[in-house]
């Protein structure tokens, strides 16, 4: 029992919020230390972040569900894909944008769901 009470927080004995079963609004401002913040995103971006992950979560099933040569682990065959998506993507980019000028993107340019899986990690790592 003294282990549990050493990892408690001043605030543990207060119950989480209650969440509705389905999101519909957030909150104006959220407590981040002693600022008021608000929200970056809304619930229609939250709702289709949520769904671009869930589609790459499929793909990744879908790949490594496939048959494979002998020998190949469904890892290695994960990486041999997401390889060959890092490759599509820097040619998509190359074939959409051969100037140094960015230009929007539109449904019509959207690109396929793995050179978009990798679009989205760089985004977040960055490079």
């Amino acid at each position: 029992m003294e282990r549990n009470k050493s990892l408690r927080t001043p605030n543990s004995d207060q119950h989480p919020p209650s969440y509705a079963e389905h999101l519909t609004q957030v909150p104006t401002t959220f407590p981040i230390g002693q600022k008021n913040v608000h929200p970056l995103v809304n619930i229609t971006e939250l709702q289709a972040h949520l769904r671009v992950l869930g589609a790459f979560d499929i793909l990744k099933w879908k790949v490594q569900d496939q048959p494979r040569p002998e020998g190949m682990s469904k890892d290695d065959a994960w990486a041999l894909f997401v390889n060959r998506a890092v490759h599509r993507f820097y040619a998509y980019l190359q074939a959409l944008w051969p100037s140094d000028t960015v230009q929007g993107s539109s449904e019509a340019t959207m690109p396929p769901l793995d050179v978009l899986m990798v679009w989205h990690s760089y985004l977040l790592v960055g490079g």
